[in-house]
C-alpha cells in the first residue's frame, strides 16, 4: 500500500505537469496543497482524505473518458484541436480520422512526446488510486490515510527504535544539511532560470550565506521561502498553458512559457523549501518536548560518543583552520584563469596577490586580513549582481549609455550576454568562491589569526589544549578500534573477544610510534627546507629571468645578484621580488585584454643598403629588426599568449616559492617558540655529529661530510665551478673568469684567499649584472642596429658571439648566466663559510679549517698528531682513508696522464712531462717538507690553470676565425687542437686536407684533472697525510737494510722425507668434503626441497675454496708482508716517539764485522735513513725463541740482525746452528705485540667472503707482480704490433727472465724510461699536420705502411695499453722498494767497480765460496721477497727443483776466500782493462771503447748465465713441450689465418686439393723443428746451446710474426686473432725456456714425466701418449741419439718397452691396493653391469652400426636434393636428335598439399605404388613442365635425312628410337631407353622418374602400371603449338654434408672398413692372453721398476759399464721365469 501510495502521488505530479491546463490544474493544486500542508507539520483527517481520494478518482476517470471521446471525429469537428477551449482544458487529438479509410488510426504528427505520455500517466494515476481505495475498503483498520514525502518516511517510521539523543543528533545534522542544500539550490534555481523573480532567490541566498548564524535565519525565513516558491510554481504553471501571446502575454524578464521539464525541475527545487519548513517546525516541537523526555535519556555511553565526536571534530576543525586559506587561494586561481581574461578576473588576481604579500610585512598583513576578506565578499557580490543583471535585454544599452563604452570594452570588463550554459558557469564559479570566502571569514579566520600569532605562542608543555587533544586522539583511535572490533566480532565467543583487547593495545602502541616517526620526519623535512630554500628560491628566479630575458626581469637579477653575497639584503630581495612579481602578473594579464592590440604600436623596419652593412641578406632576414613587425612591449617583457596560465606559469611559481620561503621561516620560528628551542649554531642535517665523530666509523664519517662537506671543500667547489663556467662558455667573459681564478689561486694560502674573497664575490655580482644588461640590449623599436653591424666594422657573427656583444641577429646566450649564477651562489656560501670559520662555536662543532704548517717536515714530524693512525686498517673507514691518503696520489697521476694523452695539443705535452716526473720521483717527493711538496704541486696546478686559460683564449680562433685558419694555417689548428666546443657557432664543414680535431678539443679532462689536483693538495695539507709519510719512512728504513733479510730453501733428503711424511698424513678436509659429509648425514629424499639452499652452500664452499687456494699460492708473500708490517709498525712508533734518532755508521759495503765471527752485522739503516735505538732493541734476539731444528726446513726463513750489545749472545747461538727461523714461525711466536695490529687482523678476518676474495686476488697480484708486468708488456705488443713495442718483449726474454736472481733495477728503469719515451713519441706523431695522418682511414689496415710498422700511426686509444703497462711497472717498482730489492744492484755495481780498481781484482761482493758462506734464495718472481739472512754450515745445499723461480742473490755471499766466480770476475775485469788500454792507443780508440762498453757487460752477463757456481736446477721441459703442442694445434686448426685468401677454407679441403699455403707450411715445419731441437738440447743438457737457441728463436719468431707474416697474409698482426693467440703461447714458451736456462738443466732425466705417480690419471694419460702414432718411436730414437749410452738402438727400445709395461702393471697393482677385493667374495653387480654391460652395448653398437647408420642417416638427418635441371632428348636411329627440351627454375615446381593428396588418392587401390610412395614426402616430389616444342633445330644433313626416310619406309626392318633424360642435381643422373617397334610407340614416355642417391635415374614401374596415361604416342609435327610434357621426379634424401664422408662408404663399405678392423683389434685383445700370463700377472713389480730406474740413473751419472751390467741383468730376468717369480713376490715383513 505504501509503494502504491508513492507511485500514485508521483503519477499525480507527472500528470499535472505533462500538459498544463485547467483540468490538469486540479491535480497540480491538490499536490501543491498537500505538500505545503505536510511541510507545516499538519495532520490529515482520515475522512476528508478518503473523500478527497474518491473525488480524485472520479475526476480522473471523467478526464480519461473525455480525453478518449475527443479522439472521435465527431468531437474533433465540434471543438477543433487548435481551438482556445481545447487548449485551455488540455484536450489533444492524439489520433486523426479519415473518412475514406475509417479502419486506419492515424497519429497526429504535430504533437510532442509529453502529449502522448499524458494519457498514460492519467491511466497510471487512476489505476493506483483505484487500487488504494480497494485496499482501504478491504482492510479498513490498517489503511493508510496519511500523506508523506518518500525521503522522510523511512527515518520517521523508524524513530521509535532510536533514542531521543540519536533522533536529535540526526535532525540537527539533517537540518544543517537541508539549510546548506536549500541555499545552494536557491543559487542553482536563480542561475538556471534567469529572471527578476529568481534574482530574489540569488539575493536571498547570498545574504543568508553572509549572515553569521545563517542556520537560524534560514529556519526563520523558511515559511516565506515556501510561500514564494509556491507562488513561482503557480505563476510558472499558468504561463505554461498552451495559450498565445494575445491570449496570455509574456512578461519580459519575469514570466515566459516553458516546457514541462522546467516546471518539474522547479518543483524539485521547491521540495527543499518544504523540507526546510518541516525541519524548522519539527525542531520547535522537539524543544517543547525536551524537558518531558530528558529523564529517559541515558547519559554514559552518549557522553563517551560525544567525546569521540568532539575529538574528531576538533581534529577536522584544526586542519580546516590551518589549511582552508589554501582552498581560498586555489579558488582565487580558479576564478581568475577560468575562461577568457577580463577585468574583474584581473581584480581577483590583484586581490590574490595581496593575499600572497604577507612576506612583505607580516604584522600589517595580519591586521588588515579581515577587512581584506570582507572586501573580497563584497566584490564577489557585486560581480554576481552585475553579471546577472547584464543578461536582461535592456541592460547592455543601459551600460553603454552610462559608461560610454562599446561592446568590446564592456566584454573586457566582463559584461557580456551568455547562453544558459555559459551563464551558469560564469555565475556558479564566483558564487562558489563566495561561499568559500564566507566560510573562512565566519569559521576559520579568527582561529587562523590566533595560531599564526608568533608573539602569543605558548610552549607545548604549557598548552593544556595540546595535551588534552593528544589524549583524546589516542582515546579516539582506541575507541575506533573497539567499535570496529564489535562490528566484526559479533559472533566470536567472549573469551576470544577479550583477547582482542591485547591486540588493540598493541595497535595503539604502533599507532603512537607511527605518529612519533611521522612527526620526526615532518620536523626533518621542514629543517631541510629551511636550510636550502634560499638556494631553491634564488636558483628558480634566476632560471626564470634567463629563460625570459626582458627589462621587467632585470629587477629580479639585480636583487638576487646583490642579495646572495650580502646576506643582510636577502629578506629585502624576497620582498622586492614578491611585489615585483605581482606587478608583472597584473601587467601581463592586462596586456591580454582584447582592447589592447600590438598592431597599433608595432613598427616595420626597412632593410639597410649594401654599403651600410657587410651582413648578407639571408642573415639579415633572421634579425629581430627585419624578420617582422617590431613590438616594443616584447623588449619590456609583455606579449600576447594563449593559454594565459602557461604564460604566467613561471611568475606564479615564483610567487608560490617566495611565499613558501616565508612560510618555512615562520613555521620554524613558530615551532621553536612552541618547543622552547633555539636555532642551531651550524646549519647541519645531523645535529649530534661533530668533528669528534669523524673518525668513529664509516656511518658517522658520511654523516659528518653530509653536514660539513661545503664547510671543508667549499673553496675547491668554487674553483671547480669557475672552471665549469670557463668550459661551458669559452668566450670573452670566460677569459675574464680565468684571470680572476688565477688571481685568487695566486694567493695559495686559505687565509690570504679569504681576505680577497669579498672582492671576488663583488666581481661576480657586477659581471653577471652587466652580462644580463647586454642580453637585454637596446630596444629594437627605434630600428637602429648596433655599430658592429655597420659597413665599417669588421665583425662576423662568430666574433660577436664570442665577445658576448648584444646583437639582433646573434643574441647573447642567456643560459651562460646560469653557470655564472651557480658560481656566484657557491662563492656567496663560501663567504659565509669564511665568516663561520672565525666563530668558536662553529669550530667546536665542525672543526677548524686551519692549514697545516708549510714549514713542517712531514717525514720527521714527531710531535703529537691530532688525528688517529689509520694505516693498519681496523675498520672500513680506515680502508677508505688508506685509499685516499696513500693511493690517491698515484691515481691523480693516472688522471694527469689520461688528460695529457686524450687531448692532442702542444699544451698537453706538459701533462705527460709532469706525470713522468712525479711517477719517477714522487716517492721521494712525499718525504720532503710540506713546503717543497706544495711548491711542486702548486706549479702543476698553475700549469693546469694556464692550459685552461690558453685554450679559452685560443677559442676565439677556433670559433671566430676558423675559416681563415682552415685555409691558411691548418697546422695551427692541429698543433693547438683548435675546435669550437660550444654550440651556436657557425662552423664550416671539415676540409679533407684540414680536419677539425673536434674530438680532441675542450677542457673536460683539464677540469677533471684540476679537481683531482685540488683534492690531492688538500691531502697534502691534512694531518692524516703525516701517518702515510711516517709509514713510507718506516718502509724506506726497512728497505735500506734489505741485505739483512734473506729467504732460502733446501732440497735435502731430509726435507724430501719430511714432505713425504706430510703427504702421508691425513689432509685437512676441504670445504667440499665437509659439505659432502654433512649431506650424507641427512636423508636426501626428505630434504629434496632444500636444493636451492644446497646450491647456495655449494657456491659459498666454492668461493671459500678458491679464496683458500689463492691464499696458499701467495702464502709466502702474506707471511713476509705481515712481518714487514709488524716491523714497520714498531719503527713508526719509534719515529713518532723519538725526538732525535741515533746515527748508525756504515762502511762502504754497508756491513760491519765483529772480530769473533765472520758474520756481517748490518745496521738497520743506510746513509739516508735512520732508525732509533729502541727499535734495534725491539727486534733483537731477546724475543726469538729457539726450538727443534727439524720443524722449519723447506720454508722461507727469516732472521733479524742483532745489535752490538747482543753479539755475545749471538756467539753462543750461532756456532751450533741448531735452528733457522721462518717468517711463519716468527708470526707464530708473536715476537711483537700490538693492539692496533690485533684489531686490524680481527677486522680482516671478519670480512665478507667477497671482500676476502678481493684481498686474496690482490695478494696474488702483488706476489706475482713481475709476471703481471711481463704479461702487460706482451699484451701491449700483441695489440700494437709495432717496432716501438717490440723492444721490451725481446728484452724480457733475453734479459729480464735470464737475470739471476731477479731482473735488476737497470732493467726496470730501462722499461719505465722506454715506455715513457714511446708514449711521448706516439703522442708527438698524433698531430694531424703530419702527412700520413691525413688519410688514416685509407692506410690504417695496410701492414707495410711505415707508420703502422713503426707504431706512430694516428688512432683511437693509442696509449691505453701503454698506460696500463706504465702503471704495472711502477706498481712493481713500489713493491720492490717496499721489500728493499730496488737499490741492491746499485750497491752491487759499486762493489764491482771497486773490484775493477782493486789490485788483486778480488770480489768481496761476489758469490760465496765453499766455506763460511751464507745462503740466500729469492721468492717467486722476487717480488714479495723480504730477506732474512742466517749463517749456515759449510755444506753445499742445492735448492729444490720444484721451487718456483728461486734464485741466488749476489749479495748473499760474504766469503773470505775467492770463489770460481771471483776468479772469473777477475779475469774478465783484467781483460777489460787491457782492452781499454789497447783501444785508447788505437786511432779509433773512442769507437772501440764505446763498443767495448756495450759488448763487455753483455758478454759477462751471458758468461755468468752459462757458467754459474750454483744452479737451482729444475725441469720444465714438459711445460715447454705442452706449449709447443698447443702452438702446433693452433697452427693446424687456425690454418686459415696463415694464408692470403684462405679465410673461408679449412685444412681438410685444402689438403684434399693438394694446396698448402707457404706460410702455413713454414710455420708447421718451424714448429716441428723447434720441438725436435728443444728435445735434443734437453737431452744434451747444454745451457749454452739453449741460450743460443733462445736468442735465435726470439729474434726469428718476432721477425717472422711481425714483419714477414703480415705481408704474406695482407693483414696486420693486430687483426689476426689466431696469430696473436699463437704468439702468446709462444711467449709462455719463451718464459719457460728462460726459466730453464736460468736454473740450469737437471742432472738426471729419468723416464717419462707421466710415470712419476701411479694412479689412474697417469695410467690413462700414458696409454694415450703411447697411442699417438710415431710419437713413442720418435721419442725413443731421439733419446737414444742424444743420450750417452752403451746400448744399441734395439736394446734401448727394449728397455723402454719393458719400463712402459712395468709402469702399467705398477699402476694396476697400486689400484688393487687402494681398492682391495676380499677373498671368496663375488664381484659386485655394479662392477659387472657397469663394465660388462658397457662392453656388451659397445660391441652390439659396433656390429650393427652400418645398418643403423645408413638407415637412419637419410630418414632422420637426410636432406632433400631437388633437381636443378631436367632435360629430354629423342633420337631416331642414331641420327642427330630430333627433339631436345629442358626445364629449369620456374618450370620445376613442388606439389602443393592439395595436389599431393589428389596424387595419393589416385593410387588408392595400387598396393605396390602405395608401398613405394611411403618413402617420399611432399617436398621430395618435383614436377617438371616441359614444352612440347624442341628448343633446337634438327641439324641432320640431307643425305642422312634421305637415308632415315628410307629406313622408316622399310616396314620389315627394325628401327631404333632412343629417348634419354638427364636430371641434374649435385650429381648428374642419366638414363637411356632404346625401344624397337614396328608401327606404334607405346609406353615410351616415362611420366615418373626416381632420382636416387647414385648417378642412375630410372623410371618408376610401380606407378606406370594400371594407369590410364600409360600409352604415350609420339607425334612428330612440323608446326608449332604442340602440347607440353609433364615429368614427375622422386628425389631420394641424401646424407648431410657433415656425415658425407661416412655415408659415402655405403653399408658394405662400412662393414669392410670399420667393423672388421675393430673386430680384429677386439679379437686380439680377447685372444692370446695365455701366452702373456707370465709377463702380465706379476704380483709385485717394484724390484723390476727399480732396476729400470737404476739403469736410467747410472746412465745419467756416466757409469756406462754399470749400465751394461744392469741391462744384462734385466734381460736375464726376462729370460728366466724362475728368477722372475722370485723377483715379483709380494714383500713380507
Amino acid at each position: 500500500a505504501l509503494l502504491l501510495q508513492r507511485i500514485h502521488w508521483a503519477a499525480v505530479l507527472a500528470a499535472s505537469m505533462m500538459v498544463p491546463s485547467l483540468t490538469s490544474a486540479v491535480y497540480f493544486f491538490v499536490f501543491l496543497g498537500l505538500c505545503t500542508w505536510w511541510s507545516c507539520c499538519q495532520a490529515f483527517d482520515p475522512l476528508i482524505f478518503s473523500c478527497l481520494c474518491v473525488l480524485m478518482a472520479i475526476f480522473s476517470a471523467g478526464h480519461l473518458i473525455g480525453l478518449y471521446l475527443y479522439q472521435l471525429q465527431f468531437f474533433q469537428e465540434v471543438v477543433p484541436p487548435k481551438d482556445f477551449y481545447a487548449r485551455l482544458f488540455g484536450v489533444t487529438s492524439l489520433t486523426q480520422t479519415n473518412c475514406s479509410s475509417t479502419w486506419m488510426i492515424i497519429k497526429n504528427q504535430k504533437l510532442h512526446w509529453y502529449h502522448h505520455a499524458n494519457p498514460i500517466l492519467l491511466l497510471v494515476m487512476y489505476y493506483t488510486l483505484a487500487t488504494l481505495i480497494r485496499l482501504w475498503l478491504q482492510e479498513p483498520i490498517e489503511r493508510v490515510t496519511s500523506f508523506s514525502l518518500p525521503m522522510t518516511d523511512d527515518w520517521e517510521t523508524g524513530q521509535g527504535r532510536c533514542s531521543l539523543t540519536e533522533v536529535q543528533n540526526f535532525r540537527k545534522i539533517k537540518g544543517n544539511g537541508q539549510q546548506v542544500q536549500g541555499g545552494t539550490l536557491n543559487l542553482a534555481w536563480s542561475i538556471t532560470y534567469h529572471s527578476w523573480l529568481t534574482f530574489v532567490l540569488l539575493i536571498w541566498s547570498c545574504t543568508l550565506w553572509m549572515i553569521r548564524d545563517r542556520r537560524k535565519y534560514a529556519m526563520i525565513s523558511s515559511p516565506f521561502m515556501v510561500f514564494y516558491g509556491n507562488l513561482l510554481l503557480i505563476l510558472q504553471y499558468i504561463w505554461s498553458i498552451e495559450l498565445r501571446n494575445d491570449e496570455l502575454p509574456q512578461v519580459s524578464g519575469f514570466l515566459k512559457r516553458k516546457g514541462p521539464g522546467e516546471l518539474a525541475s522547479k518543483i524539485l527545487f521547491t521540495i527543499t523549501f518544504w523540507l526546510l519548513l518541516r525541519q524548522h517546525l519539527t525542531e520547535q516541537k522537539a524543544l517543547r518536548l525536551k524537558e518531558a523526555t530528558l529523564s529517559e535519556v541515558k547519559v554514559g555511553k552518549e557522553d563517551d560518543e560525544q567525546d569521540i565526536m568532539k575529538v574528531l571534530g576538533k581534529l577536522v576543525m584544526a586542519m580546516l583552520i590551518k589549511y582552508w586559506i589554501y582552498v581560498c587561494g586555489g579558488m582565487f586561481f580558479f576564478v581568475s584563469f577560468e575562461g577568457t581574461i577580463v577585468m574583474y578576473k584581473i581584480i581577483y588576481m590583484v586581490l590574490f596577490l595581496f593575499l600572497c604579500d604577507f612576506q612583505v610585512h607580516y604584522e600589517w598583513w595580519r591586521k588588515i586580513l579581515k577587512y581584506f576578506w570582507m572586501s573580497v565578499v563584497v566584490y564577489t557580490m557585486l560581480v554576481l549582481i552585475f553579471i546577472y543583471t547584464y543578461q536582461f535585454e535592456s541592460f547592455p544599452d543601459l551600460w553603454k549609455n552610462m559608461t560610454g563604452l562599446d561592446d568590446r570594452k564592456l566584454e573586457d570588463l566582463g559584461l557580456k550576454q551568455f547562453s544558459v550554459a555559459d551563464l551558469f558557469t560564469r555565475i556558479f564559479i564566483p558564487t562558489s568562491f563566495l561561499l568559500v570566502c564566507i566560510l573562512h571569514l565566519h569559521y576559520f579566520h579568527d582561529r587562523f589569526l590566533q595560531i599564526t600569532d608568533l608573539k602569543a605562542v605558548t610552549s607545548k608543555q604549557d598548552n593544556t589544549i595540546y595535551s588534552v587533544t593528544v589524549l583524546h586522539l589516542i582515546q579516539f583511535h582506541r575507541d575506533l578500534l573497539v567499535l570496529s572490533l564489535q562490528w566484526f566480532c559479533l559472533n566470536i565467543p567472549a573469551d576470544l573477544r577479550n583477547k582482542w583487547h591485547l591486540v588493540i593495545d598493541r595497535l595503539t602502541v604502533l599507532f603512537l610510534k607511527f605518529l612519533e616517526y611521522f612527526h620526526k620526519m615532518q620536523v626533518f623535512v621542514w629543517w631541510l627546507l629551511e636550510l636550502h630554500i634560499i638556494k631553491i628560491v634564488s636558483s628558480y628566479i634566476i632560471w626564470v629571468t634567463v629563460k625570459e630575458v626582458s627589462l621587467l626581469n632585470f629587477v629580479f637579477l639585480i636583487a638576487w645578484a646583490l642579495a646572495l653575497p650580502y646576506a643582510q639584503f636577502r629578506p629585502l630581495a624576497s620582498s622586492i621580488c614578491t611585489v615585483w612579481t605581482c606587478v608583472i602578473i597584473v601587467c601581463k594579464m592586462l596586456y591580454q585584454l582584447t582592447s589592447i592590440d600590438p598592431k597599433d604600436f608595432s613598427r616595420n623596419c626597412t632593410l639597410p643598403g649594401e654599403n651600410e652593412t657587410k651582413v648578407n641578406l639571408e642573415e639579415l632576414k633572421t634579425s629581430v629588426l627585419y624578420s617582422g613587425p617590431v613590438d616594443p612591449s616584447e623588449w619590456v617583457g609583455l606579449r600576447k599568449s594563449s593559454p594565459l596560465l602557461v604564460y604566467l606559469r613561471n611568475n606564479l611559481l615564483m610567487l608560490a616559492i617566495l611565499a613558501f620561503e616565508v612560510t618555512i621561516y615562520r613555521h620554524q620560528e613558530y615551532y621553536r617558540c612552541r618547543n622552547n628551542l633555539t636555532a642551531p649554531v651550524t646549519k647541519t642535517i645531523f645535529h649530534d655529529i661533530t668533528r669528534a665523530h669523524l673518525d668513529d666509523g664509516l656511518v658517522n664519517c658520511v654523516k659528518y661530510f653530509i653536514n660539513y662537506f661545503f664547510y671543508k671543500f667549499g673553496l675547491e667547489t668554487c674553483f671547480l665551478l669557475s672552471v665549469n663556467v670557463i668550459g661551458q662558455r669559452m668566450d670573452f667573459y670566460a677569459m675574464i673568469h680565468a684571470f680572476c681564478l688565477i688571481a685568487v689561486l695566486y694567493r695559495r694560502r686559505r687565509k690570504a684567499i679569504a681576505e680577497i674573497w669579498p672582492k671576488y664575490c663583488c666581481f661576480l655580482t657586477c659581471i653577471i649584472t652587466f652580462q644580463y644588461f647586454l642580453c637585454i640590449g637596446i630596444p629594437p623599436a627605434p630600428c637602429k642596429d648596433y655599430p658592429w653591424r655597420s659597413g665599417n666594422a669588421n665583425f662576423n657573427s662568430n666574433i660577436i658571439k664570442w665577445l658576448y656583444f648584444p646583437d639582433f641577429i646573434v643574441r647573447p646566450n642567456p643560459v651562460f648566466l646560469v653557470y655564472d649564477f651557480m658560481l656566484l651562489l657557491c662563492a656567496s656560501l663560501q663567504r659565509q663559510t669564511f665568516e663561520d670559520e672565525n666563530k668558536a662555536a662553529v669550530r667546536i662543532m665542525a672543526g677548524d679549517n686551519v692549514e697545516i704548517c708549510m714549514n713542517l717536515d712531514a717525514a720527521s714530524f714527531s710531535q703529537h698528531n691530532p688525528v688517529p693512525d689509520f694505516i693498519h686498517c681496523r675498520s672500513y673507514l680506515d680502508m677508505y682513508k688508506v685509499i685516499i691518503f696513500s693511493y690517491l696520489f698515484w691515481f691523480v697521476l693516472t688522471i694527469i696522464f689520461i688528460t695529457g694523452t686524450t687531448r692532442i695539443s702542444i699544451f698537453c705535452m706538459g701533462y705527460l712531462v709532469a706525470c713522468f716526473y712525479f711517477l719517477l720521483f714522487g716517492g721521494d717527493l712525499l718525504l720532503k717538507p710540506i713546503r717543497s711538496i706544495l711548491r711542486y704541486w702548486d706549479w702543476l696546478i698553475a700549469y693546469n690553470v694556464f692550459v685552461i686559460t690558453m685554450k679559452n683564449i685560443l677559442s676565439i680562433g677556433a670559433c671566430g676565425y676558423i675559416e681563415s685558419l682552415i685555409q691558411k694555417s691548418c697546422w695551427v689548428i692541429q698543433a693547438f687542437s683548435l675546435a669550437c666546443t660550444v654550440k651556436g657557432y657557425h662552423i664550416p664543414t671539415s676540409n679533407p686536407d684540414c680536419k677539425l680535431p673536434s674530438g680532441e678539443a675542450g677542457i673536460i679532462w683539464d677540469s677533471i684533472c684540476f679537481a683531482f689536483l685540488l683534492l690531492q693538495r688538500r691531502v697534502f695539507m691534512s694531518y692524516y697525510f703525516l701517518h702515510v709519510v711516517a709509514d713510507i719512512k718506516a718502509s724506506q728504513i726497512l728497505a735500506s737494510r734489505s741485505g739483512n733479510y734473506y729467504l732460502f730453501e733446501t732440497d735435502s733428503e731430509e726435507e724430501e722425507e719430511e714432505e713425504k711424511k706430510e703427504e702421508e698424513e691425513p689432509r685437512k678436509k676441504s670445504a667440499f668434503q665437509v659439505l659432502y659429509g654433512n649431506l650424507l648425514s641427512y636423508n636426501i629424499i626428505k630434504r629434496i626441497f632444500n636444493i636451492l639452499k644446497f646450491t647456495w652452500v655449494l657456491f659459498l664452499a666454492t668461493l671459500d675454496s678458491f679464496t683458500a687456494w689463492l691464499n696458499s699460492i701467495s702464502r709466502e708473500h702474506i707471511d713476509i708482508s705481515t712481518v714487514l708490517r709488524i716491523e714497520r709498525c714498531m719503527l713508526t712508533r719509534e719515529i713518532k716517539k723519538e725526538e732525535e734518532v741515533e746515527d748508525y755508521s756504515l762502511d762502504s759495503e754497508g756491513a760491519a764485522y765483529t772480530p769473533d765471527t765472520d758474520v756481517p752485522l748490518y745496521s738497520t739503516v743506510d746513509s739516508n735513513a735512520e732508525a732509533p735505538p729502541s727499535y734495534s732493541k725491539a727486534v733483537s734476539f731477546e724475543h726469538l725463541p729457539f726450538g727443534s731444528p727439524d720443524n722449519s726446513a723447506g720454508k722461507s726463513l727469516m732472521m733479524v740482525s742483532p745489535d752490538d750489545s747482543r753479539t755475545d749472545k749471538l756467539d753462543r747461538i750461532l756456532p751450533p746452528l741448531t735452528h733457522e727461523l721462518t717468517a711463519s714461525e716468527l708470526l707464530l711466536n708473536k715476537m711483537f705485540h700490538d693492539d692496533e695490529l690485533e684489531e686490524s687482523e680481527k677486522f680482516y678476518v671478519g670480512q665478507p667472503r667477497v671482500l676476502l676474495l678481493i684481498y686474496a686476488l690482490y695478494n696474488t697480484l702483488v706476489a706475482r707482480s713481475e709476471m703481471v708486468c711481463y704479461f702487460v708488456i706482451i699484451l701491449n705488443h700483441m695489440i700494437s704490433a709495432s717496432m716501438i713495442t717490440l723492444v721490451l718483449p725481446i728484452l724480457i726474454f733475453l734479459w729480464a727472465m735470464l737475470s739471476v736472481p731477479r731482473p735488476s733495477k737497470r732493467f726496470w728503469m730501462t722499461a719505465i724510461v722506454y715506455t715513457e719515451v714511446a708514449i711521448v713519441i706516439k703522442y708527438f706523431f698524433q698531430f694531424g699536420f703530419f702527412p700520413w695522418n691525413k688519410h688514416v682511414d685509407y692506410t690504417k689496415d695496410k701492414p707495410y705502411h711505415p707508420p703502422n710498422i713503426i707504431g706512430i700511426e694516428k688512432k683511437e686509444g693509442y696509449v691505453h695499453y701503454d698506460l696500463v703497462q706504465l702503471l704495472a711497472l711502477f706498481f712493481h717498482r713500489s713493491i720492490l722498494k717496499c721489500h728493499g730489492l730496488w737499490d741492491e744492484d746499485e750497491k752491487g755495481d759499486s762493489s764491482s767497480n771497486k773490484e775493477d780498481t782493486d789490485d788483486e781484482l778480488s770480489l768481496t761482493g761476489g758469490r760465496r765460496g765453499s766455506s763460511a758462506s751464507l745462503k740466500s734464495v729469492n721468492l717467486a718472481a722476487s717480488v714479495e721477497s723480504i730477506h732474512v739472512h742466517f749463517p749456515e754450515q759449510q755444506t753445499a745445499i742445492r735448492r729444490k727443483s720444484s721451487s718456483s723461480i728461486s734464485q741466488l742473490s749476489h749479495r748473499s755471499s760474504f766469503s773470505s776466500h775467492r770463489s770460481k766466480r771471483g776468479k772469473c770476475h777477475g779475469i774478465s775485469g783484467l781483460y777489460f782493462l787491457q782492452c781499454k788500454l789497447c783501444a785508447i792507443k788505437s786511432h779509433c780508440g773512442l769507437c772501440c771503447f764505446r763498443t767495448l762498453q756495450v759488448y763487455m757487460p753483455i758478454r759477462q752477463f751471458f758468461y755468468n748465465l752459462i757458467h754459474p757456481d750454483y744452479s737451482a736446477v729444475t725441469d720444465v721441459y714438459v711445460l715447454m713441450f705442452l706449449a709447443d703442442t698447443v702452438d702446433f694445434i693452433i697452427i693446424v686448426f687456425g690454418f686459415w689465418a696463415f694464408g692470403k685468401h684462405s679465410a673461408a677454407a679449412d685444412i681438410t679441403s685444402s689438403l684434399s686439393e693438394d694446396q698448402v699455403p707457404e706460410a702455413f707450411l713454414v710455420m708447421v715445419l718451424i714448429q716441428f723443428g723447434t720441438m725436435v731441437v728443444d728435445r735434443a738440447l734437453y737431452l744434451k743438457k747444454t745451457v749454452m746451446g739453449k741460450v743460443i737457441f733462445q736468442v735465435i728463436l726470439v729474434f726469428g719468431i718476432h721477425f717472422w710474426m711481425f714483419f714477414i707474416l703480415p705481408g704474406v697474409t695482407e693483414r696486420k698482426f693486430s687483426q689476426n686473432t689466431v696469430a696473436q693467440l699463437w704468439y702468446f703461447v709462444k711467449c709462455v714458451y719463451f718464459g719457460l725456456s728462460a726459466y730453464q736456462i736460468r736454473c740450469g738443466y737437471p742432472t738426471r732425466v729419468l723416464g717419462n714425466f707421466l710415470t712419476k705417480s701411479y694412479n689412474y690419471v697417469n695410467l690413462f694419460l700414458f696409454q694415450g701418449f703411447r697411442l699417438v702414432p710415431f710419437l713413442t718411436e720418435l721419442r725413443a730414437v731421439m733419446d737414444w741419439v742424444w743420450t750417452d749410452t752403451t746400448l744399441s738402438l734395439s736394446s734401448w727400445i727394449c728397455v723402454e718397452d719393458i719400463y712402459a709395461h712395468i709402469f702399467i702393471l705398477k699402476c694396476w697393482r697400486e689400484s688393487e691396493k687402494r681398492y682391495p677385493q676380499p677373498r671368496g667374495q663375488k664381484k659386485k653387480k655394479v662392477v659387472k653391469y657397469g663394465m660388462g654391460g658397457m662392453i656388451i652395448v659397445l660391441l652390439i653398437c659396433i656390429v650393427w652400426f652400418p645398418l643403423l647408420f645408413m638407415s637412419l642417416i637419410k630418414s632422420v638427418a637426410g636432406i632433400t636434393n631437388k633437381p636443378l635441371d631436367v632435360s629430354i632428348t629423342i633420337t631416331l636411329g642414331g641420327y642427330q636428335p630430333i627433339f631436345t627440351m629442358s626445364a629449369q627454375q620456374n618450370q620445376l615446381k613442388s606439389l602443393d598439399p592439395n595436389e599431393f593428396n589428389d596424387f595419393l588418392r589416385s593410387y588408392r587401390g595400387n598396393t605396390a605404388a602405395l608401398q613405394f610412395l611411403e618413402g617420399y614426402a611432399r617436398e621430395d616430389i618435383t614436377r617438371a613442365d616441359l614444352e612440347g616444342n624442341s628448343n633446337s633445330l634438327w641439324t641432320i644433313s640431307p643425305p642422312s635425312r634421305n637415308k632415315m626416310i628410307q629406313g622408316l619406309r622399310d616396314l620389315d626392318a627394325d628401327f631404333t628410337l632412343v629417348i634419354s633424360w638427364t636430371i641434374q642435381r649435385y650429381k648428374n643422373m642419366k638414363y637411356l631407353i632404346s625401344h624397337f617397334f614396328s608401327r606404334t610407340l607405346e609406353e615410351v614416355y616415362p611420366y615418373y622418374i626416381k632420382a636416387p642417391s647414385d648417378s642412375l635415374a630410372k623410371p618408376i614401374k610401380q606407378l606406370l602400371k594400371g594407369i590410364a596415361r600409360q600409352h604415350s604416342h609420339l607425334y612428330i609435327h612440323s608446326c608449332y603449338g604442340a602440347p607440353h610434357l609433364e615429368l614427375f621426379i622422386f628425389s631420394d634424401k641424401v646424407s648431410p654434408p657433415s656425415l658425407g664422408f661416412l655415408a659415402g662408404y655405403g653399408i658394405m663399405g662400412l662393414y669392410a672398413s670399420v667393423v672388421l678392423v675393430i673386430g680384429k683389434f677386439v679379437r686380439e685383445f680377447f685372444s692370446g692372453i695365455s701366452h702373456s700370463i707370465m709377463f702380465e700377472e706379476l704380483p709385485n713389480v717394484d724390484r723390476i721398476l727399480k732396476l729400470c730406474t737404476d739403469i736410467f740413473l747410472v746412465r745419467e751419472t756416466g757409469e756406462l759399464e754399470l749400465e751394461e751390467d744392469l741391462y744384462a741383468k734385466l734381460i736375464f730376468l726376462y729370460r728366466s721365469p724362475e728368477t722372475m717369480i722370485k723377483w715379483t713376490r709380494e714383500k713380507t715383513n
